[in-house]
């Protein structure tokens, strides 16, 4: 089997924000899905996690839009296993329209976890990942450091996390911090301009039930750094560039 995967989504009005784009999250979500059937398909999925008593963590992630798709058109994303340690996989993919123009890319870091201990385990022992490794070129930054916040913040906004934010283990969807991050931003933010760049840093699980607080702070003309907090234990950090 090929080492790269290829997937094909149509952009439907209800994935579609009021400008008739495909939003953030949407597109992140895909992602999920095309890093769930590559794996699958390639025997490192999470029929081979679940038979190991292990499941894969989303540790890290960047990516950079710079053309969103349109609503009623294709997207085609692109996905591969870029290295693998004992630590960590990086898992990479490319975004292209319905024409095979490229329309962006995105980094990706993933930890596997024991079920029972919800500790680390060796990534090099997860079936035939290191096989399936791919030397294709992916152009954007890598993840960087993100700044934590200690002054001149705001409190942007703060949630509790419910039934409709929950994943499989019951804990914070990894599409839904970007979705809540996003939401913190105006609707005229959208309207004269569009997210780049989105980098996140997933540093702790957010419960079921855990009241979740957004920090923000603008670093740079278009540029912010925000935190979801729950009390004092930081649950996620992301950088955000506008353009």
């Amino acid at each position: 089997m090929e080492k790269t995967g290829k997937y094909e989504f149509t952009i439907d009005a209800y994935l579609t924000d009021f400008r008739g784009k495909a939003t953030l999250p949407m597109i992140g979500g895909f992602m999920l899905q095309v890093a769930t059937k590559h794996a699958e398909e390639r025997g490192f999925g999470y029929s081979t996690m679940t038979s190991l008593q292990r499941a894969w963590v989303l540790s890290r992630m960047a990516i950079e839009i710079f053309e969103y798709p349109k609503n009623d058109t294709e997207m085609v994303i692109k996905t591969w296993v870029a290295s693998v340690n004992k630590l960590f996989t990086e898992r990479y993919f490319a975004f292209e329209d319905e024409n095979g123009k490229v329309i962006g890319y995105a980094k990706s870091l993933w930890a596997s976890i024991d079920l029972k201990t919800r500790k680390p385990t060796n990534v090099l022992e997860t079936g035939n990942l290191s096989d399936y490794v791919a030397e294709v070129g992916n152009p954007i930054k890598g993840l960087t450091k993100i700044p934590a916040l200690k002054e001149n913040y705001e409190h942007a906004s703060d949630f509790i996390v419910k039934y409709s934010d929950v994943d499989i283990n019951k804990h914070l969807n990894s599409m839904k911090y970007i979705e809540h991050i996003v939401d913190v931003f105006d609707i005229d933010m959208f309207r004269e301009k569009e997210i780049r760049r989105i980098e996140i840093n997933y540093i702790s699980e957010g419960h079921y039930g855990t009241k979740l607080d957004i920090l923000k702070q603008e670093e740079a003309d278009g540029t912010f750094i925000l935190e979801m907090r729950a009390g004092d234990i930081n649950v996620c950090s992301a950088r955000i560039i506008w353009k």
